[in-house]
């Protein structure tokens, strides 16, 4: 049922918009938390169901590098 409302009253070009933007989205000056919390919003909008491994590459692709180090530790 949730899957048909969200393509009944969903534009495609909202969709396209919030994956265009987790495509987009860097750490830049959020921090860590700010950042995290925005990329499971984006997730969880654009309806992405991917492999957590996949998952994993595209968030810390968008850290900065000297947490996405730490983190990948």
């Amino acid at each position: 049922m949730k899957v048909k409302l969200k393509a009944q009253l969903l534009l495609p070009s909202y969709i396209q918009d919030c994956c265009a933007q987790l495509h987009n989205l860097f750490q830049g000056s959020m921090s860590v938390d700010e950042y995290t919390r925005e990329f499971e919003k984006l997730l969880i909008k654009c309806g992405i169901h991917e492999l957590e491994e996949q998952t994993i590459v595209r968030y810390l692709d968008g850290l900065e590098p000297k947490f996405a180090n730490v983190i990948e530790l």
